[in-house]
């Protein structure tokens, strides 16, 4: 079973090379990293405020950012270390989120348009489609996902 702390600063360093490993495929495709980890150089921060840990065990196996303004609520990044990956956890991080932000009735995401398997993921726990992105810089691709509650 999963657990969710706040972040502190003393978590960002071990996040940090967890969220290096889980956007590695992004790396690989778009020859860069999604914009969290690129524009924040190491330090979550301001997105520190708003971060939380997720733990199994007491070990931490990876974070996300949400911002939430009154009843909608946007997930900047998820992720979880590849060795945990495909076991169920980001499920019940998302079903987690969600119960953790009762008053937030609608929630956007973003997502590499590429990643079919994180498209069938957010699909599955009631996301839509509602329109896409490009970064121009480095020819990423993404699509804005929304769910209402």
């Amino acid at each position: 079973m999963i657990c969710l702390k706040k972040m502190k600063k003393k978590d960002v360093p071990l996040l940090y090379e967890i969220a290096e490993r889980a956007f590695q495929p992004d790396y690989e495709r778009y020859g860069v990293y999604p914009p969290l980890l690129k524009t924040q150089k190491k330090t979550f921060l301001p997105p520190l405020i708003f971060g939380k840990v997720i733990l199994i065990d007491d070990k931490e196996i990876g974070g996300f950012f949400v911002a939430v303004i009154g009843k909608k609520g946007e997930l900047g990044a998820i992720f979880i270390d590849p060795e945990y990956q495909q076991k169920g956890y980001g499920k019940e991080v998302m079903l987690e989120i969600e119960k953790q932000y009762p008053k937030v009735k609608k929630w956007k995401l973003e997502t590499p348009s590429e990643s079919y398997r994180l498209h069938n993921f957010y699909e599955s726990l009631g996301y839509v489609k509602i329109g896409e992105i490009e970064d121009k810089k480095s020819d990423m691709k993404g699509y804005v996902y929304e769910k209402n509650i």
